[in-house]
């Protein structure tokens, strides 16, 4: 990813959205060697985030994130970008391609929708490319027969305007506009309900004392809320391939 502003961002302002990550879970041995770098004081390469509706949005650096925090780093520099939306997902997947720890086929397959659902998949305005060239988009990811198999399964109005001669563009139709705050109002309900099932666990009075105060101290501040806004960074950065 090119172009952006460099920040610094605080932990608890970040928002992990699974709708902009492919994997179905961390590797919690690269979170682990992430964070014994960082408790050395070497430095990764900073995070990519997006704001989306005043919030800042991980779009590249979960691992990261999570090492940060295992690490007791309350702060990480990032790379702030504006790109449309829709295009998010496609940018995490696609971050996710460059990294070392190799994909699942489900995961693939993630990468492959969003790709699709961002249009990449199309060439000039409306114009289908073919299956090589979205095989080739994918970095190999998989095959141009593969892309015809997964193009009919997951969207096969796209796949029906490739037309039997797949390899000349056709004309492709929208895809269906995600409600961002809904489904961020959704991952709000569900994680507390997951707090509140975890709680019940916590039977000894100091912990469950300190939880109880966290909990205080984040609803002032969700109802102090206010949109996002970036800190410039003063540090530089790292190039290295974290």
């Amino acid at each position: 990813m090119t172009g952006g502003s460099h920040v610094r961002v605080a932990l608890d302002d970040l928002i992990l959205d699974r709708e902009y990550q492919t994997r179905l879970a961390l590797d919690h041995g690269a979170i682990r060697r992430y964070a014994d770098a960082m408790r050395t004081g070497h430095k990764l390469p900073p995070i990519t985030i997006a704001r989306v509706d005043g919030a800042p949005v991980v779009i590249d650096g979960w691992h990261r994130v999570h090492a940060a925090k295992l690490a007791g780093i309350a702060a990480l520099p990032a790379l702030l970008i504006d790109p449309p939306e829709a295009e998010l997902p496609w940018l995490a997947a696609e971050a996710n391609l460059r990294h070392g720890v190799p994909l699942k086929r489900s995961e693939r397959r993630n990468v492959f929708r969003a790709y699709v659902r961002a249009g990449q998949h199309l060439k000039g305005r409306r114009r289908i490319k073919s299956s090589r060239e979205i095989s080739s988009d994918l970095h190999g990811l998989i095959s141009h027969a593969g892309v015809l198999k997964w193009m009919a399964e997951d969207f096969p109005h796209i796949r029906r305007q490739m037309g039997r001669a797949e390899d000349e563009p056709r004309y492709e139709g929208g895809l269906a506009v995600v409600d961002v705050e809904e489904r961020r109002e959704m991952a709000v309900r569900n994680a507390i309900g997951e707090v509140v099932a975890h709680a019940r666990g916590i039977t000894d009075p100091l912990r469950r004392g300190q939880v109880i105060a966290e909990l205080r101290a984040a609803l002032e501040r969700i109802e102090a809320a206010a949109p996002w806004e970036p800190v410039p960074a003063t540090d530089g950065f790292a190039d290295d391939d974290f």
